[in-house]
């Protein structure tokens, strides 16, 4: 326990040591994927809105890729102040988003094809460090 009440509590190991340090960089690059996602289906978002106003598209199909760009915005901001189970959460979304990729890359056309795998690489990364995230923020080696 820390002898300054305006101080956080210091994690201490059974023995009273001081904890390690949390290495940040998995938790940096898991955020920046969390981005990356955002940013892909604020893309996607943008030509399904062109697409609706045009004529050719429901205004609906809009909806989900909010709920996502909100979805991978959130965890992200929640890794950077360190929240283990967003990491979780995070590798979950990431999963999701791959194996709906990988799905749609079967039964698509050229210019879709295109799309899932730049999806399906944003989503990799981030599965990836997401991992190394969790890890790193549950104190595992």
């Amino acid at each position: 326990m820390s002898p300054n009440p305006y101080q956080a509590p210091v994690p201490r190991d059974p023995y009273g040591a001081p904890a390690a340090p949390v290495n940040r960089t998995p938790v940096i690059l898991a955020a920046v994927g969390a981005g990356l996602a955002s940013l892909y289906w604020a893309g996607l978002t943008l030509l399904i809105g062109l697409a609706a106003a045009s004529g050719a598209g429901s205004t609906f199909q809009v909806i989900l890729p909010c709920v996502l760009i909100g979805l991978y915005a959130l965890r992200g901001f929640q890794l950077v102040k360190g929240d283990p189970l967003a990491a979780k959460r995070l590798l979950w979304l990431h999963g999701m988003g791959g194996a709906m990729a990988v799905l749609q890359i079967a039964n698509g056309g050229a210019f879709l094809v295109v799309l899932q795998s730049i999806k399906l690489v944003i989503h990799v990364f981030g599965a990836v460090t997401a991992h190394f995230a969790q890890r790193a923020l549950n104190g595992s080696r």
